[in-house]
């Protein structure tokens, strides 16, 4: 029985002036995030031949169960920055997962992450892990591209067909480019989070929508994969019995680690992660935001 499993592609991750490319992807960092707190983990991904060596030997390190079908070729994204806002181009794409490829072994589960980071989840995954949290990354379902790959966000048309087959869905305010609007419109369909930075997160569920606040984080190095820690400690709080705004504090707690290093250099233990929550309690329960929406601030990519 594991505690987490995570869905989705690994990506490999090009920077504009850095001849080094990094292992990347919701699912990849996840999965390091739930292995890191001492969580038994198996990653189902798809990686092409050129990535998968890096990949296995990561998760060996890291103690996650790595189930990598076979590809041509790994979901690969160019990172850029102008004027300090990240740009991104696709360059290649993986195929799709289906339920068909999960294996046996990864069906007995205590919670799943499906991580989605280019339209990759084949709709069949959803009904694979009925009885578990479910927890989406919907961050591939806001992305479209251009012919040349680059990236900008498009309408999820069919999002509430999606949301009613999952437990909650997270997003980040930049996922949204900070309207709100369009995840008040989801949460009439399932529970609907949206990471707010050191701020914390917004839970949007039955008609109310509260700012559950944030941990500060002792340092800011990285902010890259911080929302993908977030995910790992929402599932995980979820199948330990913990409702949603509890989990939402356990979740916003591991996040703030995990911008306190590159890559996965910061993820923290549970022992850490229960430390930091007792030394540093929010400074108030979780508050009604604004009608407005959240202040602007730095995005949890």
């Amino acid at each position: 029985m594991f505690d987490l499993v995570t869905i989705g592609h690994a990506a490999r991750d090009e920077f504009e002036g850095d001849p080094e490319w990094r292992i990347g992807g919701t699912a990849v960092y996840a999965a390091a995030a739930a292995a890191r707190l001492g969580e038994r983990v198996a990653l189902l991904t798809r990686a092409g031949p050129h990535e998968r060596e890096r990949l296995a030997a990561r998760c060996a390190e890291l103690g996650i169960e790595l189930h990598a079908l076979e590809s041509e070729t790994t979901t690969t994204f160019a990172f850029r920055y102008v004027d300090g806002k990240r740009k991104l181009r696709l360059k290649s794409r993986a195929r799709g997962i289906g339920a068909e490829a999960i294996p046996t072994a990864l069906r007995e589960t205590r919670s799943v992450v499906l991580a989605s980071i280019a339209h990759e989840l084949d709709p069949s995954l959803f009904d694979a892990f009925a009885n578990v949290p479910r927890v989406l990354a919907a961050q591939g379902y806001l992305r479209s591209w251009d012919a040349d790959g680059s990236i900008h966000r498009r309408d999820w048309d069919d999002a509430h067909d999606v949301l009613g087959r999952v437990a909650v869905v997270v997003v980040s305010e930049d996922d949204v480019e900070g309207d709100l609007e369009l995840a008040r419109g989801w949460s009439g369909t399932a529970p609907v989070i949206v990471t707010v930075a050191e701020r914390g997160a917004i839970l949007l569920r039955g008609g109310r929508e509260i700012l559950v606040p944030g941990y500060a984080a002792e340092r800011v190095v990285d902010p890259t994969g911080a929302g993908d820690a977030f995910c790992a400690g929402l599932g995980l709080s979820l199948a330990d019995g913990h409702d949603l705004e509890e989990a939402t504090r356990y979740a916003n707690a591991v996040a703030s680690f995990a911008v306190e290093a590159v890559g996965v250099a910061g993820l923290a233990t549970r022992e850490q992660v229960e430390a930091r929550m007792r030394a540093h309690t929010p400074s108030s329960s979780a508050s009604r935001t604004p009608s407005g929406g959240a202040p602007p601030g730095r995005t949890i990519p």
